[in-house]
């Protein structure tokens, strides 16, 4: 990894063409790399609070919530 006073070293040396190529092949390296970080979120399910207490109740407590039910 070059360090920002190394980087600074090198475009000094460089003309102006080879600066304005180098921007360019940044630029797309850049763009390339935002646009393959983008990643699309799915739409998030919204799962009501009776749901949400139900599911806590029947699969961590076990407990028989239609046992009341058929009683």
């Amino acid at each position: 990894m070059l360090t920002a006073e190394s980087v600074y070293q090198i475009a000094k040396e460089l003309s102006d063409k080879e600066m304005g190529k180098l921007h360019k092949m940044l630029t797309t390296d850049v763009q390339l790399y935002q646009s393959l970080k983008k990643v699309k979120k799915k739409p998030s399910i919204s799962i009501s609070r009776i749901e949400i207490r139900r599911r806590l109740l029947t699969q961590v407590f076990h407990v028989d919530l239609d046992k009341d039910i058929r009683e």
